[in-house]
């Protein structure tokens, strides 16, 4: 029997999951993620604060260890309850600038009413070959990305997953597992084969490929708040305890 849903075991999840593609080193203070061959990407390079004792001098810390590294210091949320508004003083005393984002996160609870669209076929992606480079450039995202995708795709537990139509890549989406969770993430779609109904068979495909290769709670983290119809439609639920933001040290 599947064990009951922890919001505590998905936050501590999310701390693993830049383990995969970066360099971590565990602090007093909370973890401080690198890859220096990627110093461009934001997922690779951050740090995360779960002890507020003694934030001004941990903030003094980050910043040295990143620009020992030239790297721009910068942080990612620990996903605690009104971390952002204990965090934030301390932010503006280091010239920190604070975005909130729209991002967010959500749980699968219920089967997919989305209709499959026909002509489609998927496959597990071992490779960042030239047409997945292109809808990653297509999707707005620099270098930082493929190179992200290419460390990201070394790892076992992660699952990057093809829609083909006629031999040629549309969507693309994955799944990283974990004990007990498994994340949905990097879902795109090509401009010309949207409004087709792809995206949603993908996530119909991603939603069977976890039930049968785990017993995990599915969820899913999303950029794009427009897309959010079709997560609930495909039976996601928002998690609304969990606030997106990140701080930028000015230069």
């Amino acid at each position: 029997m599947k064990p009951p849903f922890m919001l505590n075991r998905l936050i501590a999840i999310e701390h693993q999951y830049a383990r995969r593609f970066t360099n971590m080193m565990q602090k007093p203070y909370g973890y401080l993620y690198w890859n220096e061959a990627n110093k461009d990407s934001y997922p690779c390079n951050h740090a995360i604060i779960t002890d507020f004792i003694g934030v001004e001098s941990s903030l003094k810390d980050i910043s040295f260890f990143y620009k020992q590294k030239d790297i721009t210091p910068r942080l990612f949320p620990a996903l605690k309850k009104d971390e952002l508004v204990e965090l934030t003083p301390h932010l503006n005393n280091h010239s920190f600038e604070v975005e909130v984002l729209q991002h967010e996160y959500y749980l699968w609870e219920n089967e997919s009413k989305i209709e499959p669209a026909g002509g489609i076929y998927f496959d597990r992606l071992v490779q960042i070959k030239d047409d997945i480079k292109e809808l990653i450039h297509a999707e707005g995202y620099g270098e930082w990305a493929i190179k992200y995708l290419e460390r990201h795709i070394k790892s076992p537990g992660y699952h990057l997953i093809g829609g083909f139509v006629e031999d040629q890549l549309v969507t693309m989406g994955s799944i990283s597992t974990f004990e007990g969770y498994s994340r949905i993430d990097d879902v795109f779609t090509f401009k010309f084969y949207r409004g087709k109904g792809y995206s949603g068979t993908l996530l119909n495909y991603l939603i069977k490929y976890n039930k049968e290769t785990t017993d995990n709670h599915l969820y899913l983290y999303s950029h794009y708040q427009a897309a959010a119809p079709m997560y609930q439609k495909a039976g996601f639920v928002k998690i609304p305890e969990l606030q997106t933001w990140r701080a930028t040290k000015k230069v």
